[in-house]
């Protein structure tokens, strides 16, 4: 008796067909989700400071009190998603790759607080965030296109 290790429907491999290897996510696909944890995070690190900013308690003149908050929790478990994409970056892209890459927060983030939070965000800033952009065009590109030639 023959066994198909090959999954008809998803078109995909199985596990057994790989070895026991599951498919891994692209590793510039896991940096894009390492830096969207780390913005929903701090959009969410935000609403949770946001929610204990008027706390009386001796807690909240230390900024402890933001811990009673479960927008703060659910940003702690975000981040630590990002911070597991973020190990398995690590293991098969250059770190200053993908730490350049990473700085696409740099854009998220402010972006996040003015569509999320109404937060105003100044013409300089903008300016800003298209230089981020483009210096993450320029050190990525050639490091993708080199990595297709593999």
């Amino acid at each position: 008796m023959s066994t198909n290790h090959n999954n008809i429907e998803g078109g995909e491999p199985s596990p057994a067909a790989l070895g026991g290897r599951r498919p891994r996510l692209h590793p510039y696909l896991q940096i894009i989700m390492a830096a969207f944890c780390v913005t929903a995070a701090e959009l969410l690190f935000k609403r949770g400071a946001m929610a204990t900013a008027h706390d009386p308690a001796p807690l909240g003149i230390i900024g402890l009190s933001v811990l009673g908050s479960m927008w703060t929790w659910c940003g702690i478990a975000v981040y630590i998603a990002s911070f597991l994409f973020w190990l398995n970056v690590l293991r098969r892209v250059p770190l200053h790759i993908a730490f350049s890459i990473m700085s696409v927060t740099q854009v998220l983030v402010p972006l996040g607080a003015w569509w999320f939070g109404n937060e105003h965000i100044s013409p300089c800033r903008w300016v800003g965030v298209f230089i981020v952009l483009a210096g993450i065009f320029v050190v990525a590109g050639p490091a993708m296109k080199a990595e297709e030639q593999l």
